[in-house]
């Protein structure tokens, strides 16, 4: 299967629950089932780059890694962890932009 790269630059091809739960955000209009655990009716990435700013991803921004990426940190990751997980995400996204 090929990668599924969502508007955040998360790997949705890597979750438990794509192609089961959810299409991935683009399919789903940026409103993954976990929304009401995080207290949001839509995703802030896919509202932000998508809806808002008319952009396919967050990549072509000149603003990435805003303040969303740096704030949107799992409890159980370390600082370190988030960093590069925010600089991978970036980068790709970034790559993308550039195709």
């Amino acid at each position: 299967m090929d990668k599924y790269i969502g508007a955040c630059g998360c790997n949705c091809s890597d979750c438990r629950i794509f192609k089961k739960e959810c299409d991935g955000c683009y399919e789903i209009k940026g409103k993954p089932c976990w929304l009401d655990e995080v207290d949001l009716e839509i995703c802030d990435f896919y509202e932000c780059s998508v809806i808002e700013k008319n952009l396919n991803h967050c990549g072509e921004c000149p603003e990435i890694p805003c303040e969303k990426f740096w704030k949107n940190k799992n409890p159980k990751w370390s600082d370190e962890e988030h960093r590069e997980i925010v600089e991978t995400r970036t980068k790709l996204l970034k790559g993308m932009a550039n195709k």
